[in-house]
């Protein structure tokens, strides 16, 4: 029998895996599923029973339930079975023969393969399981006869609704509430993830689920059409739900297909695949997956806008004084029940209503104004008044977008420093954003292939937007500089509509997204009839608003070139400070993690090296020069006198980059560093050539700084990064300087496996040995060792990270060097490639910004010839992108 349930199981799933792949729709694929294995349940059910001597078929007082998703009658193809046992009540409990039955048809349905979930209660048992917990309760409310004593399920069922539903609609509606928003806060709290989980995310299946459950318990209308039927979802909300559930049951059947196993999370790696599967039409791969993943975004916002909105009406008396929104809470002010009546709407509790259903008709414009009366009163939307602003954005048109009264509405809505970003995922958040700027509208669900975007492009938008808000009152010492800038801009609007509009250009596909957002930019403010001055400080920002990122993490700023020449663009102080301010919203909406303090400093030393230039670009030459005499009185003052003259030797070989990067404390440090060197190895017992060490253990920060200080020797740097790599130790930054005559100073930062600081003394011996005896041996091969430890080890670096690898070279960036920028997934040994690279192309490296941030290595290098000159020819370069490619493209010995 066994053989034979397998052999049935496996033509009906080819079966249905062939009708998904014609096209077959979500939602019929699972109930198919969910059939079939009603089929082989009351097959196992019958053999059970025929099993057992003198047994009446159906045996009386036992009767196979499905319960949860299969009781649903939906099932994806790993998804678990979960079954209940229902017997009748009786002091003795399960009788033996109905035992026997049960442990039969388990039994069978593990051989067979499926993953079961199971219990054996009697109906009171049942009942008071039920009642002990929500998610029981929930499981059993969808609970559907399969098989055996149909009398005992329909007795079942009639305590059920009487023990476990009435009496209990407020207790139940509440749980449900909460485990909706702790569900949504552990899964991300926003639906715009880049890795999505289908199942529980915010607007996933579950949410739709969750929406019935309570529907139930209020109105006892269980699906759509019963909603419908009951007048609490409209017939336009239902078809957009239905086809929105659909697809993502869809999209999980076919993740549970790729991964040969149960999947809920849409992750990089896959979404493409799935894209690939279900024929979208665009002929380049990266715009079929774009196109998927907008169809994925605009179906979960369908259903996380819907339900929460038909939540709220569902829960609204029953949990009267107890769930108000999130930022209904949040809002100070006066919460009197008292309504107050104004322009058609009325406000109760901070909650703004629609006097009729037909203001907008009377007035259009209300519509725009209605969101200017929510900010000046901190007001939120109801969900009666969202559904109207829904149904009529027909009323948005051509007219409207040109009307002078919109115009100033809007101009005034983004004229109020630290208020704006509520109000525009207000307006977006409806659908009213997009209609009256249709260039952002372009964006809403447009997917980001840029590995540190971690929303979609409407999403990125609107948080960079409220990062700018929260600038007005911060108390954080970190943002105080930023809040100064913030707080004096004149004219916050266009600083905004810059914000809202830099990223629009990425919509038109565009390859540099920048220039296609400023010629949208142009059209937004010829239709807002901007002035002339307001027009170019727009354009400005907008064709700019990556440009100050750029050059600080990609130009030499210690080259007075760089700033003269990043001064030309900016042209005035004022653009420079609305630069800067954007240039931190930007960085900060890819998500807080990404704006770390190095491109903070980076981006600030930029900025205040052009303000000085800007003010009296004579003076600032002037300062240069007086600043490094500064720099180096001060460190003489901290040392002792007999150091004097390895300061005046520090301060005339270290390049400019150092005295730029660090501060006085740390130089005089590493001059102390630079003495110990010399005594140990020309008044001890080190050998003059061996490299010194420094490990300084950083546990609040998670990592370790390492200082190496050498003589300068060929693949030196190459060495040091296979040591660490030999160790097992991760790289996540580097700081390299080559002094003049030929010492080197090199500040690592490195994490052990468990991306701690390295407190194991073992490692930091493992290192220096490994360098000192790669040294000494002039072909020494660090690939065999990096091989063996990448084999043993669970490697935790992203590798295989759905990340593009892109390898630049520049010549216009720096007048005395080439700059070349690599950008990768971060792997073991990852670095001792690259620079066994530059090697064998012949390059040297003067300077270098290490980067490893989220399992992605950017790592920038300054490089010459061996001569000394800039790599210019082109078969040079060819060579150069080669010898790097084929460095970050090594593969692990085991996976070659």
């Amino acid at each position: 029998m066994l053989a034979l349930y397998k052999k049935f199981l496996k033509i009906e799933n080819h079966r249905l895996r062939l009708k998904h792949y014609a096209g077959g729709g979500g939602l019929a694929i699972a109930q198919e599923r969910a059939n079939l294995l009603n089929v082989i349940l009351r097959h196992l059910f019958d053999s059970a029973c025929a099993a057992v001597p003198g047994l009446a078929k159906p045996p009386p007082g036992l009767t196979l339930t499905a319960i949860g998703g299969f009781g649903r009658g939906e099932l994806n193809p790993y998804s678990d079975v979960d079954i209940m046992f229902l017997h009748e009540d009786s002091s003795k409990g399960i009788s033996a023969q109905a035992n026997e039955i049960v442990q039969s048809i388990l039994y069978m349905l593990w051989d067979v393969g499926f993953k079961v979930g199971h219990s054996t209660r009697s109906i009171s048992s049942a009942v008071k399981q039920a009642n002990m917990d929500m998610l029981s309760k929930t499981s059993l409310l969808e609970s559907r006869y399969v098989a055996g004593d149909k009398t005992l399920f329909e007795q079942f069922k009639v305590a059920f609704e009487k023990k476990c539903v009435k009496g209990f609609e407020k207790t139940y509606i509440e749980e449900r509430i909460r485990n909706q928003n702790e569900r949504h806060e552990k899964f991300g709290g926003t639906l715009y993830m880049q890795e999505p989980n289908i199942k529980n995310g915010c607007g996933s299946l579950r949410d739709y689920q969750n929406m019935l459950w309570i529907s139930y318990f209020k109105n006892r209308a269980i699906t759509t059409a019963q909603m419908v039927e009951k007048k609490t979802l409209s017939e336009a909300e239902r078809r957009q739900l239905d086809r929105a559930y659909d697809f993502l049951l869809r999209v999980r059947t076919e993740l549970h297909y790729l991964n040969k196993r149960g999947l809920d999370v849409l992750t990089l790696a896959f979404q493409m695949q799935v894209a690939n599967k279900f024929n979208y039409p665009q002929k380049n791969a990266l715009r079929r997956n774009e196109e998927f993943m907008r169809d994925y975004y605009r179906h979960a916002r369908s259903i996380y806008y819907i339900t929460e909105a038909i939540s709220d009406r569902l829960s609204s008396g029953i949990l009267a004084g107890k769930k108000k929104s999130v930022i209904s809470m949040l809002l100070p002010g006066n919460r009197s029940k008292t309504p107050e009546h104004f322009d058609g709407f009325y406000s109760v509790e901070n909650t703004m209503y629609p006097e009729s259903r037909e203001i907008f008709k009377d007035d259009p414009y209300r519509m725009m104004r209605l969101f200017q009366h929510a900010q000046q009163r901190r007001l939120v939307l109801s969900p009666e008044l969202q559904y109207l602003i829904r149904r009529r954005l027909y009323l948005v048109d051509r007219t409207f977008n040109y009307a002078r009264a919109t115009r100033d509405t809007f101009n005034a809505i983004l004229s109020r420093k630290g208020e704006v970003g509520r109000i525009l995922r207000m307006m977006h958040e409806v659908d009213f954003l997009g209609r009256y700027i249709p260039e952002f509208g372009e964006l809403t669900c447009l997917v980001q292939h840029e590995f540190f975007h971690r929303y979609t492009a409407d999403e990125h938008t609107l948080v960079c937007i409220e990062k700018l808000d929260s600038l007005i009152d911060t108390e954080r010492p970190k943002f105080a500089a930023y809040r100064a800038l913030f707080q004096k801009l004149e004219d916050p609007f266009v600083l905004y509509l810059a914000l809202l509009l830099h990223d629009t250009g990425k919509s038109s596909g565009a390859k540099r997204h920048s220039d296609a957002s400023a010629i949208m930019a142009q059209k937004v403010a010829a239709r807002l009839q901007l002035s002339p001055v307001r027009r170019k400080s727009l354009i400005f920002l907008v064709d700019n608003h990556m440009t100050l990122s750029s050059v600080s993490q990609r130009r030499n700023l210690e080259d007075s070139a760089t700033i003269a020449e990043f001064a030309g663009i900016v042209k005035e102080q004022t653009n420079l400070d609305a630069l800067m301010l954007l240039t931190l919203a930007d960085g900060q909406g890819t998500g807080d993690e990404n704006w770390s303090d190095w491109k903070e400093g980076l981006v600030w030393q930029l900025y205040r090296s052009t303000s000085h230039y800007l003010a009296d670009s004579e003076a600032y030459y002037r300062q240069r020069k007086t600043d490094r005499e500064e720099l180096q009185a001060a460190v003489t003052k901290k040392l002792a006198k007999d150091f004097a003259d390895e300061v005046a030797a520090y301060f005339r070989y270290m390049p400019e980059i150092y005295f730029q990067t660090y501060v006085v404390a740390d130089i005089v440090a590493h001059i102390r560093f630079f003495r110990s060197f010399f005594e140990t190895r020309f008044l001890g017992d080190t050998a003059p050539l061996a490299p010194a060490f420094k490990w300084i253990a950083h546990p609040d920060k998670g990592h370790s700084e390492v200082w190496v200080c050498s003589w300068d020797r060929s693949e030196l740097l190459a060495k040091i990064a296979g040591s660490f790599s030999v160790a097992q130790l991760n790289i996540l930054s580097a700081d390299v300087f080559t002094r003049g005559d030929s010492l080197v100073l090199d500040i690592f930062r490195v994490c052990n496996t468990n991306f701690e600081a390295v407190t194991d003394d073992k490692l930091p011996a493992l290192v220096e040995k490994k360098l000192i005896q790669s040294l000494d041996e002039e072909d020494f091969d660090f690939a065999p060792l990096i091989g063996k430890v990448t084999k043993k080890r669970n490697n935790r670096l992203l590798h295989g990270l759905d990340f593009p690898t892109r390898i630049g070279v520049d010549n216009d960036a720096h007048p005395g060097y080439t700059l070349v920028d690599i950008q990768t997934p971060d792997r073991l040994g990852l670095l001792y490639n690259i620079l066994k690279g530059f090697s064998g192309a012949e390059v040297n490296i003067a300077m270098s910004r290490v980067t490893t941030e989220k399992g992605a290595a950017m790592d920038s290098f300054y490089v010459t010839n061996f001569e000394g000159q800039k790599i210019m020819d082109k078969k040079g370069i060819s060579l150069l992108q080669a010898a790097l490619f084929k460095a970050v493209e090594n593969i692990p010995p085991e996976e070659s």
